[in-house]
């Protein structure tokens, strides 16, 4: 079984191509304030975009062969994956990152486009074609450089969910999540394994909102740990991933430590609370997975994960994952710079446009 996860670990890990990740000399005090052009230089976004592309196409299903007729295309993938990364780092709209494009030159060459800049309309239209493969081979390739950095290790890794409104009424990707005392929410469920040593996600997967976490969050912290080859100590997890599942992962394959928070429903359940380690239990559970918390709130409020607009389960994912990403490629701008005090803080690494 071990040598299956560090086969397994190296097809995702080795396989980006092995980039300069040395340290940037400068940068010293105040803020980075790195341009577009910059950041993408600084995280290797091209190649790792290559990268993302080639795995893309080699699990996607085989399409019919192009025939003779039609135009060339004119703008690469590469380029709307980019241009992509870089609308949702800095928050911009369609409308404004095609404008922005439009008046710098510089930025247009750095993304690929040579002659013209896309249009919105053909952008909206290639970014949709492009599906969720290269945009989670993206993330998957920036988790790979904070763990060679040794930013990442995931020795201790949580588990958790966050709902996200759907922006349309009637999106045919969102369902209702109802509650015993609480207002339904009509939306999504993006359920994210984040690195304890680091607090930065590791691995996500985006579901209708009526998905139970006990249902995927045997999943999710499986496939992180063995797509990374991580050697797991300890799961954190609250008392909606209670789930013999869960604990089979964790204990028999993973060989780590289950701490897995309880919920008292009964009242023979609640007699066992005012045990002393069952108190200490919790403190030992609860304190940990506040990281979780900070990260879905600085998420949302600082990289604009709840303000997106658009619908389907393909778009929104599009849209978690860019923004996951973007999280992650602050990160590793912040690390080579030699500023760890920089990790999570977006508007001390990113220039404004």
């Amino acid at each position: 079984m071990e040598s299956i996860i560090e086969w397994l670990s190296t097809a995702i890990v080795r396989r980006v191509s092995e980039l300069d990740l040395s340290s940037l000399p400068g940068h010293e005090r105040g803020k980075l304030k790195l341009s577009p052009e910059q950041l993408l230089w600084v995280i290797h976004a091209r190649e790792i975009a290559t990268w993302a592309l080639n795995c893309s196409r080699w699990i996607r299903r085989p399409r019919l062969p192009r025939g003779p007729g039609g135009p060339p295309p004119r703008y690469t993938d590469c380029s709307i994956l980019l241009l992509a990364v870089v609308q949702t780092a800095w928050r911009k709209s369609y409308e404004q990152i095609i404008d922005h494009l439009r008046s710098n030159p510089s930025l247009a060459q750095a993304l690929g486009f040579q002659q013209e800049v896309i249009s919105i309309g053909q952008y909206w239209e290639r970014r949709a074609a492009l599906s969720t493969g290269p945009f989670f081979f993206f993330f998957l390739g920036l988790v790979a450089q904070l763990i060679r950095l040794g930013v990442v290790t995931g020795h201790e890794l949580m588990v958790d969910s966050s709902l996200l409104p759907a922006w349309y009424s009637a999106d045919p990707g969102a369902r209702w999540q109802k509650y015993a005392k609480r207002t339904a929410m009509f939306g999504y469920k993006v359920h994210t394994v984040l690195c304890h040593q680091a607090d930065l996600p590791v691995f996500l997967l985006v579901t209708p909102a009526q998905v139970h976490d006990s249902q995927v969050g045997w999943l999710v912290i499986l496939l992180a740990a063995v797509w990374f080859g991580f050697r797991v100590l300890v799961v954190y997890a609250d008392s909606a991933y209670f789930d013999w599942r869960l604990f089979k992962v964790v204990h028999d394959f993973l060989h780590a430590h289950p701490a897995i928070n309880y919920n008292l429903r009964k009242s023979g359940k609640r007699k066992l609370a005012t045990l002393d380690f069952l108190e200490q239990w919790q403190r030992l559970v609860i304190d940990p997975r506040t990281a979780i918390e900070r990260h879905f709130a600085w998420m949302k409020r600082y990289f604009g994960l709840k303000y997106f607009q658009c619908f389907t389960l393909l778009r929104v994912t599009q849209f978690v994952l860019l923004t996951y990403s973007a999280a992650l490629a602050v990160a590793l701008a912040a690390e080579r710079y030699q500023r760890p005090e920089f990790h999570r803080s977006r508007a001390s690494v990113l220039a404004s446009l």
